[in-house]
C-alpha cells in the first residue's frame, strides 16, 4: 500500500488548514495500517468512521474560511468536497457489505492517498494562496 507523511510541500500557509490536513494524514496512515494488520471488520469501519466524520468537520471548517474571505473558488471547493464525502459513504458501504476485500483496500487506499495529496496541492494550495494575498494567511 502506498504511504504518505506530512511534509512542508502539503503546506497550504494556513495554520488551522495545515493542522486539520495532518490529522486527516495520520488517520489515512491509521487506516492503512488497519488494513495492512489484518484487523478486524469492525475496527476499521472504526477507524474509517472517524475519518469520515474529521473529513465532514474539515470541510466545513475550510469552507466557512473561504466564505468569510469571499474566496472565488468556494463554490468548486463545496463541490469537490461533497463528492468526496459521497465517495467516502460509499466506500463505508462497500465495506460494510463485503468486509475489507483485497481488492476493496486497495482501491481505497490509492484513491484516499492520491485524493488528499492531488486536492491539498491544487485546489487548497490555491486556497492558501489566495488567503496570503489578502493578508489572511498563518
Amino acid at each position: 500500500m502506498s504511504e504518505i507523511a506530512w511534509d512542508d510541500s502539503l503546506s497550504v500557509g494556513v495554520d488551522l488548514i495545515d493542522e486539520q490536513h495532518k490529522l486527516l494524514i495520520e488517520k489515512l496512515k491509521d487506516l492503512s495500517d488497519d488494513f495492512k494488520q489484518g484487523h478486524e471488520q469492525n475496527k476499521i469501519l472504526r477507524t474509517l468512521g472517524f475519518m469520515i466524520d474529521y473529513t465532514d468537520f474539515h470541510f466545513t471548517a475550510e469552507e466557512k474560511v473561504m466564505a468569510e474571505n469571499d474566496y472565488p473558488g468556494l463554490e468548486d471547493q463545496q463541490q469537490q468536497h461533497a463528492e468526496f464525502k459521497a465517495t467516502l459513504d460509499s466506500i463505508l458501504l462497500d465495506l460494510r457489505e463485503d468486509g475489507p476485500t483485497e481488492e476493496l483496500v486497495k482501491s481505497i487506499n490509492i484513491f484516499l492517498l492520491n485524493w488528499l495529496v492531488t486536492h491539498i496541492k491544487g485546489s487548497d494550495q490555491k486556497l492558501g494562496a489566495y488567503l496570503n494575498e489578502q493578508g489572511q494567511a498563518r
